[in-house]
């Protein structure tokens, strides 16, 4: 059985050939990036949140540093600095500077970069092996086991040094100090938060269940009840890995509270992730933005106001349903509905 914060996988014992003992190049050695996680559950106002801190003088964001999707069409594909993204100088460069690092990273790749932890393509095994069982008991006794397993510490230790160095490029190219990662993988950093040239801090955005729900209707088809149930299990989950990360290293937010009060959570952000606080930057960013993920990426920084657009669309019917699902753990993440 595991102690909070250990996992055995991302140990150093466990990849004494190569893995998280490897010495990084020389021009960034004892370097340790500070490496922001934001798991949760698809619309909840991460990409906002990303957005928000790209323009943080201290904070660098590509969005999801998971890497492009499958249903990405690549040759008509934009960098949200208006260019096509094979055209665009920065993935270039980004991805010149993670090979000279010593761990490539194929940013023109589709169906997600070496960043992500994939030990199979069947996803059946990727489950078994890697993800979450919905129990603590089995998520141990499971890690307890393939943790021995030399092709699955390989795989983690491999998708960290790529991380790594995808890091390391952006943050040289970009001259900033923090990488914030907008992936909603709950189990993300769990498997990064061993490894020795990253500090991981995680930032779990949660969103009204109704609002969740809602979004996940209109933009992904979903009927009310299975995004009702997506919202518990994401959130869920990613509350699950807090086990993982040490108490002043994971933070609970609330989109909600983000667009109420921008100026003062960024200052709780800052001093959260442990960089000067900075006022909110007014008018077109300063920068060229290189952000990937959804087309939300490719408007600009408006006013930040919530969106309640729930409040119309679902029925009492619908809101019946979603209370019905989400129960006492929408309370247990601070909303007093249902």
């Amino acid at each position: 059985m595991h102690e909070p914060g250990s996992f055995s996988i991302g140990s150093p014992a466990a990849n004494a050939d190569r893995g998280f003992l490897e010495s990084p190049p020389a021009d960034v050695r004892g370097r340790r990036i500070r490496y922001v996680c934001m798991p949760g559950s698809p619309y909840t106002g991460s990409t906002l949140l990303g957005s928000i801190l790209n323009r943080h003088p201290a904070c660098a964001s590509i969005g999801a540093a998971t890497g492009l999707s499958r249903i990405v069409e690549l040759p008509t594909y934009h960098c949200s600095c208006g260019k096509l993204f094979t055209e665009c100088e920065f993935w270039s460069q980004i991805a010149d500077r993670t090979a000279e690092l010593g761990h490539p990273v194929d940013v023109y790749q589709t169906g997600f970069w070496n960043t992500q932890l994939r030990v199979s393509r069947n996803r059946l095994v990727n489950v078994a092996l890697v993800r979450s069982l919905a129990s603590n008991w089995l998520n141990h006794a499971r890690d307890a086991v393939v943790g021995r397993m030399n092709g699955i510490s390989k795989a983690v230790s491999d998708m960290g040094w790529n991380t790594w160095a995808l890091a390391a490029a952006i943050l040289e190219k970009t001259g900033k100090t923090a990488l914030v990662d907008t992936s909603r993988d709950h189990q993300r950093p769990k498997y990064l938060a061993n490894h020795p040239q990253l500090d991981v801090k995680v930032i779990h955005l949660i969103r009204d269940p109704r609002g969740t729900s809602a979004s996940m209707m209109k933009n992904m088809g979903l009927d009310v009840a299975v995004a009702a149930r997506r919202w518990k299990w994401y959130n869920i989950e990613a509350d699950r890995v807090r086990q993982y990360v040490p108490a002043d290293s994971w933070m609970t937010l609330r989109y909600e509270d983000l667009c109420a009060d921008t100026t003062g959570v960024m200052d709780r952000i800052s001093d959260f992730i442990g960089v000067p606080r900075a006022p909110m930057p007014e008018g077109p960013p300063e920068h060229e933005q290189h952000i990937i993920g959804n087309p939300m990426r490719l408007k600009a920084l408006g006013e930040i106001r919530e969106d309640r657009s729930w409040q119309e669309r679902l029925t009492k019917k619908d809101l019946a349903v979603i209370a019905k699902i989400v129960g006492p753990t929408s309370h247990r993440f601070g909303y007093d509905w249902p």
